[in-house]
């Protein structure tokens, strides 16, 4: 067996015992152990201060290779970089990175980000932290520079509730590991969102009525109105209540939001995402600028034009006030690409900065990881195809590990290290699974074809997958593999998952749908829920069908 040794020249040596471990986890997974012996292969690690902008090098030789960062998160990804460089077999031998094959890579955007969404009693809900901190260590051998959470308060009556003070406790946890290994922490929340007990008097409206045509969905009809007298204070009271929890850590970014929940239909209010959401926000900047100095604030677009109209042409005509001067960024998502006629005709004003804020977890899959590995190769790309070329980073839509797949597309995008969705998926395949055969990745890509289902409106009995046509083929494909890859490969949870979908794929066809008829089906989605760490309280909305 092939060994892999580090030396450290320059690495923080705080951050270093962290980067050894999880390059011991990331090799032992490959079959490649980590030793110090005389006729290993030497990884030496440099923080080298004159290199700017997450630029990292690396300089292979006969003997080993030398990786040298602008800081310590850059020397993970430049790590990171040699392993999806380099060829293992899972078995031991690797081929690494050729001698005359030096790389100097600088990121094509700054902000490289991941919104991990801690509801639902979901993975990041719910697992233990050490295998949340595994996922956040695999973000930076990708290139992952800043981890979003959100603190949902409607959940409690203030920051004394016993079960907000476990929730802020498991928060502050995340990010503090992010942070441990020069991660970013960000912020976001819900510009009117409001504690349980907030006064019924200020509380906001959410029907239709000033041209709203349907209800603010996900409105807990708890959130504050700023309009009304006391509203903006209220606001600004509950905030900072919440805010203190988190002034000692390393908070790059605040993300300010309109909708889901959030908002308010009333006539001094409506449309919300170009009035009252825009009113509130010199207010939000100053409390930010008060509690976390060392923050920057970036301003949200979500669901602008959904409940009404005419919110992205009040917003948009806002860009170009003094109100967005001081904003580095204007997070949006446009699904497949499609723009608001304001932005087509137009584009984006000078000065304005885009991010996008993907969906890699919900979109064409209900539940959400319910049948395991859900990556959507063709989506992304279609997406980024259309409207990639206004955005200087992200931060992806985050429900759990079984969309690993989409979070290294993503990144992939920002960082520029591959040109495109399919690119990155063979990437993927090839060295999480130390495999390059083109069976495996048409098999892996063809997943994805399998991924929507018919399902009644209420019914979570039933799901019917709406084409078929490659589900016998993934199963085979996927079967042959999981019999001659090595055993540490197919006990992965990243393969296991991809197994585990063509599994219960082929078995939904074959009881037409009703996972509870097949045993093989439902002990293999009883298995993905100990892999989500799904309990009883976890949301349908996030586990399978047959759950705890």
């Amino acid at each position: 067996m092939q060994t892999v040794t580090l030396l450290n020249r320059s690495m923080d040596t705080q951050i270093f015992p962290i980067f050894e471990s999880a390059a011991k986890r990331v090799l032992q997974i490959r079959g490649v152990s980590l030793a110090n012996t005389l006729d290993a292969y030497t990884v030496s690690l440099s923080v080298d201060p004159s290199l700017q902008n997450d630029r990292y090098i690396l300089q292979p030789d006969e003997h080993g290779v030398a990786l040298r960062a602008a800081n310590d998160l850059s020397l993970f990804a430049a790590f990171g970089r040699w392993m999806r460089e380099s060829s293992f077999d899972g078995r031991g031998k690797f081929l690494p990175l050729s001698a005359d094959k030096a790389i100097d890579f600088t990121p094509k955007n700054a902000l490289r980000g991941m919104y991990f969404a801690t509801h639902f009693h979901n993975f990041y809900h719910n697992a233990p932290l050490s295998e949340v901190y595994e996922v956040i260590e695999d973000l930076a051998l990708r290139g992952c520079n800043s981890l979003l959470v959100w603190f949902d308060m409607h959940h409690f009556s203030s920051m004394e509730d016993p079960t907000a003070q476990c929730f802020v406790t498991r928060l502050r946890a995340i990010l503090k590991y992010a942070n441990a290994i020069g991660m970013g922490g960000s912020l976001t929340m819900l510009s009117n969102e409001a504690f349980s007990a907030s006064p019924e008097h200020l509380r906001a409206t959410w029907h239709p009525q000033n041209g709203y045509h349907a209800p603010l969905v996900g409105h807990f009809h708890i959130e504050i109105c700023p309009s009304k007298e006391g509203g903006i204070a209220e606001i600004l009271r509950a905030r900072r209540e919440m805010l203190a929890y988190f002034s000692d850590l390393k908070i790059d970014y605040v993300i300010y939001w309109p909708y889901d929940q959030g908002g308010c239909t009333c006539k001094d209010c409506a449309p919300w995402g170009a009035n009252g959401y825009l009113k509130l926000l010199p207010h939000f900047k100053k409390l930010i600028k008060e509690m976390l100095p060392d923050s920057r604030i970036i301003v949200s677009t979500w669901f602008l034009d959904r409940f009404t109209s005419g919110e992205w042409d009040g917003f948009y005509r806002a860009l170009s006030t003094e109100l967005f001067d001081d904003i580095p960024y204007v997070l949006s998502f446009f699904e497949k690409g499609v723009l608001p006629e304001c932005i087509r005709a137009n584009g984006i004003p000078d000065g304005i900065k885009f991010i996008d804020f993907p969906e890699i977890s919900m979109y064409s899959c209900m539940p959400w990881g319910g049948y395991g590995a859900s990556h959507l190769a063709a989506f992304l790309e279609e997406t980024n195809e259309n409207s990639g070329h206004l955005y200087c980073g992200g931060f992806p839509y985050s429900e759990g590990v079984f969309e690993d797949t989409n979070k290294f597309i993503s990144l992939a995008y920002y960082s520029g290290e591959y040109e495109n969705a399919f690119d990155a998926l063979r990437a993927y395949v090839r060295t999480e699974f130390c495999c390059d055969d083109d069976a495996l990745y048409e098999a892996i890509r063809r997943t994805e074809t399998a991924l929507a289902r018919d399902r009644k409106e209420g019914d979570y009995t039933r799901a019917v997958i709406l084409d078929p046509s490659y589900v016998e083929f993934v199963y085979e494909t996927l079967s042959r593999y999981n019999e001659t890859l090595p055993a540490q490969i197919t006990a992965s949870r990243n393969f296991r998952l991809y197994y585990l979908r063509a599994l219960i794929d082929r078995e939904m066809l074959k009881c037409d749908g009703f996972p509870a008829r097949s045993e093989l089906c439902s002990n293999a989605m009883r298995e993905l829920c100990r892999l989500y760490s799904a309990t009883s309280e976890t949301h349908r909305w996030v586990k399978p069908f047959i759950g705890p």
